[in-house]
């Protein structure tokens, strides 16, 4: 009878042994979890700083590329400049980000000053140059631009077919502030001199994050 007892301490035993390691396993893999989600959530964390990061950084180089234009407007916006990302039409088949669309008429950015090589060859029709490389923030950000000027071909705008900000005025003079359906002035649009520009900017920030941004500006 003592010998059935032993016996059965020493199953019950092996069978809480048997639990506890049970236990134990599932804990760890718990544990391995909570360790794999903790690092998933600060990849994503430090990567959207670095999205944002990028994204400052773009808006300092369109902050450059305008203050390009402006030293530069009049006769010299009237035909491109390549070697300054400036292009006077407004290549209306230009994909900046390389994955807008599949059509091999498009037009690419050499973003990374290799000839458009990192582009599958006969996915495009031409490749175009931007602006050299700036760098921000004290080299922690790098970045480049091109600007086209809304006109469907190189030229004055005067003899080019050019987007123009339309405006408003009295054909009389008038009196500001009085509706009278009598009076023989009427609103008339009047074209303005200023002309639209694309800035389109790519910026790199820390583990090659990159930040597209486009900006229409009127001068």
């Amino acid at each position: 009878m003592a010998r059935h007892r032993l016996v059965r301490r020493l199953r019950q035993r092996g069978i809480s042994l048997i639990f506890a390691l049970l236990s134990l396993v599932v804990i760890s893999l718990a544990a391995v979890a909570l360790v794999r989600s903790v690092d998933t959530s600060s990849l994503v964390i430090g990567n959207l700083g670095f999205k944002q990061d990028a994204t400052a950084a773009a808006s300092q180089a369109a902050e450059q590329a305008i203050a390009w234009l402006w030293a530069n407007r009049g006769e010299t916006l009237h035909n491109d400049r390549a070697d300054a990302g400036y292009y006077a039409a407004s290549r209306d088949a230009l994909d900046p980000t390389g994955h807008r669309s599949s059509a091999a008429t498009r037009a690419v950015v050499d973003w990374n000053d290799d000839d458009c090589d990192s582009y599958p060859s006969g996915s495009f029709a031409v490749c175009v140059e931007p602006s050299g490389e700036i760098s921000l923030n004290g080299g922690a950000n790098r970045a480049r631009y091109v600007i086209t000027r809304l006109c469907a071909t190189e030229g004055s705008p005067a003899t080019v077919d050019c987007a123009f900000p339309v405006g408003t005025a009295l054909s009389g003079g008038g009196n500001k502030g009085e509706i009278n359906a009598k009076s023989p002035e009427r609103l008339n649009a009047v074209g303005s001199s200023q002309q639209y520009y694309r800035i389109v900017v790519r910026a790199l920030s820390a583990r090659g994050t990159a930040s597209f941004t486009e900006t229409i500006v009127q001068l």
